[in-house]
């Protein structure tokens, strides 16, 4: 099992809304963090401004998707 904490990035990028899950080893990631990670992680967010970032733990377990919509999901 890995000890890094998942987070949902919320932002503004070229005027569209966007989110990304980042991970990192700590409980809480700062907003300052949170940007500097997207830049890292993810090369088309590099030359791009980010504005409104917000950040939320993840709480719930990774699921895997297989593709599914969740609508046609058995409970």
């Amino acid at each position: 099992m890995s000890s890094q904490d998942r987070f949902i990035v919320s932002f503004i990028a070229n005027g569209q809304p966007d989110s990304r899950v980042l991970a990192a080893d700590a409980e809480t990631l700062a907003v300052g963090e949170a940007e500097a990670l997207l830049k890292i992680t993810f090369g088309e967010l590099k030359d791009v401004e980010l504005s409104d970032i917000q950040v939320q733990k993840r709480t719930r377990p990774m699921e895997k998707e297989h593709g599914v919509p969740g609508h046609f999901k058995q409970p």
